[in-house]
């Protein structure tokens, strides 16, 4: 038998605070026993994660108000047995509590393991479907960001949401890509018992990414003389697509918006949305069974809802004067349907704007001839016929399609969310659709559940099965490559509940708007055309992001301090700078002078950091990126 057992001890509100001990062999599991495991546990929380209880516990630090989990399973520990189980099998992990309820969800036990109780819930349903949140449970606040720079006041954002601004919040994370909005903050997602914030999400709900694979070669969109062609002939992607019988046929019934914005159905829109063909540059040994291959070309589309969400939200929230909906009333009912509605919508959105893409890229294939607005491209006789054409133009992009994620949404799940880390589902379930509203209340009425809201923050699973999903884009700038992630679920990230089941959406900005605008107009003044193009001055952006990203990722690495984390737990190993430089060859379609100086390179955090602090949190692999050559904004023919 060893002389001790090895454990780890982590902060139950966020497990990247943690720490290894050693407790000797002949400690007693009765907690109350001198010299027990809970006191050799609770000496280390103390000492070395600083754990402070909750006010409304006694201030010395050997008091019943610190509450202790098995990080697997859930359970309490309270009595010797429970803890001589957890502290059976060297390597376990105890989360140590300042008195706050268990943080996260479980994993799945074997069909030979026996199931061990959960910690009570911090909120339950009543009868009349309403979510009543336990008073005395403080949120929990988590910040992911490690080697990533996380402005001050996006910190400040994060806590105010969750402990002062909005009722019912139970956890709130922001991730490595944390930066400041309005009001609340961007790259954040918040879990709320019996409410819904609509603020949260903002006006562009069902913003998200999806990746489409094309039928070009990387020798077709490679140097200099390839990037400049296909970027020369991405044109007439702008503007309403046909006509109104087309754009309904192509939404549908539970898609429609109304003729006002269904208008926009098919564009991109403004601010950092875009459309960018990328050569997958790089997939990890073992990487992406069924997924993206090395050297293949795709398209990456980042668009939303455009003006219908921002309608959405206006109508719900009296323009700002109200911030939250409680549970159970028809208006949240009413709000959660338009909701679904605007997230259907921008799905159909990407896809359609895939198709334009294709109809360009890929001339003379039948299959995109929809893409086009040349009316002669197609023959349908009636609107019986040209639905059909419609409806086989979407499944032929659907083939096409990667995966699709929202970054900008509520989603409804059972809580505390029991995960099978086991599961990877096919790629093809990221185009399921979900359902929040309360159509099927009298059902979920009795289910605990909660609210997860995400404002540019990217789902870990199917929005419809609750599988964890496979892969997961990662942009960075036009002068960085996308890094490929696949989340992951384990005890170390409470099997994914403790990033919320969410991950960063990109690199994030480092400065806002306004600031891009104003100091990098001056600093490439005159230079703003050789930005979108490759030479020097895009080489020279390039190399000082990949040179940063280098000093800062690579510089955490060789510290392997805890870096604020307690732990001192071993850095993860992520590519670094690998293929950054290909942003140098990046062709850049913007003919809007200020976006040019709103999305420049320098205006976004290092996509590299970013990534690392995901694997840092044991939130996400990177298994592989892509690199862009030609990165679409907006073009006035």
């Amino acid at each position: 038998m060893p002389s001790s057992t090895r454990l780890t001890v982590a902060l139950n509100s966020n497990r990247n605070t943690k720490t290894i001990i050693l407790v000797p062999s002949n400690s007693p599991a009765d907690p109350d026993a001198p010299d027990s495991i809970r006191a050799h546990v609770l000496k280390s929380a103390h000492s070395k994660l600083r754990l402070k209880l909750n006010k409304k516990t006694k201030k010395k630090p050997n008091t019943p108000g610190a509450r202790f989990f098995a990080a697997r399973t859930g359970s309490e520990l309270v009595t010797a047995d429970d803890w001589a189980r957890a502290t059976s099998t060297s390597d376990a992990v105890i989360l140590a509590s300042a008195g706050e309820d268990f943080v996260g969800g479980t994993v799945k036990a074997s069909s030979s393991s026996s199931s061990s109780s959960s910690s009570k819930p911090e909120a339950h349903d009543d009868d009349s479907g309403s979510s009543s949140t336990n008073a005395a449970a403080a949120a929990i606040v988590t910040n992911l960001a490690h080697s990533a720079h996380v402005d001050a006041q996006a910190l400040a954002q994060l806590h105010a949401t969750a402990q002062t601004l909005l009722p019912g919040i139970a956890l709130a994370v922001g991730q490595p890509d944390l930066h400041p909005g309005s009001k609340f903050p961007v790259g954040a997602a918040f879990v709320s018992r019996g409410w819904v914030h609509p603020p949260l999400i903002g006006g562009d709900i069902g913003c998200g990414m999806a990746w489409f694979r094309t039928a070009l070669s990387a020798a077709q969109v490679d140097g200099e003389k390839g990037g400049r062609k296909v970027a020369e002939r991405l044109r007439g992607l702008e503007g309403p697509w046909r006509g109104a019988a087309e754009r309904e046929a192509w939404v549908g019934e539970e898609g429609r918006a109304g003729g006002e914005w269904d208008r926009s159905l098919g564009t991109i829109g403004a601010g950092n949305h875009f459309a960018e063909i990328q050569v997958v540059e790089k997939v990890m040994e073992g990487g992406l069974e069924g997924g993206l291959r090395e050297g293949e070309v795709v398209l990456l589309v980042h668009s939303g809802s455009r003006g219908y969400g921002g309608d959405v939200l206006k109508r719900y929230t009296g323009d700002g004067k109200r911030e939250s909906l409680r549970e159970g009333e028809g208006l949240t009912d009413r709000y959660l349907e338009e909701h679904d509605r605007a997230c259907r919508w921008a799905k159909a959105n990407r896809d359609l704007i895939a198709l334009r893409f294709l109809a360009v890229l890929e001339p003379g294939d039948e299959r995109w001839a929809l893409g086009s607005n040349n009316l002669e491209d197609v023959d349908a006789t009636d609107e019986t016929a040209l639905k059909q054409l419609v409806q086989r133009a979407r499944e032929k992009v659907l083939e096409r399609k990667v995966v699709d994620i929202w970054h900008n949404n509520v989603q409804r799940v059972p809580w505390p969310l029991d995960v099978d880390a086991s599961a990877a589902p096919g790629l093809d379930t990221a185009t399921a659709s979900p359902s929040l509203s309360n159509t099927n209340g009298q059902q979920r009425r009795r289910r605990q559940h909660a609210y997860i809201h995400r404002k540019g923050a990217a789902p870990t699973l199917d929005p419809d099965s609750l599988a964890p999903l496979p892969l997961l884009p990662l942009p960075g700038s036009r002068a960085t490559p996308t890094a490929i992630l696949a989340p992951t679920f384990s005890p170390r990230n409470a099997a994914g509940a403790a990033n919320a089941f969410s991950l960063a959406h990109g690199a994030g900005r480092a400065m806002s708007r306004a600031k891009a605008l104003q100091s990098l107009s001056a600093k490439y003044r005159g230079d703003a055309d050789a930005l979108l193009r490759p030479g020097k001055v895009a080489a020279a952006a390039a190399a000082a992001a990949a040179a940063a990203a280098k000093k800062e990722v690579a510089g955490r690495m060789v510290d392997g301090g805890d870096g604020g984390g307690g732990g001192g737990g071993e850095e993860p190993a992520v590519m670094v700078g690998s293929g950054a430089e290909k942003g140098a060859g990046t062709w850049v379609v913007c003919e809007e002078k200020q976006l040019v100086w709103e999305e420049a390179p320098e205006a976004y955090k290092d996509v590299w950091a970013v990534a690392a602090d995901l694997v840092r949190a044991g939130a996400a692999e990177v298994k592989g990126w892509c690199a862009p050559r030609v990165s679409y904004k907006v073009r006035s023919k």
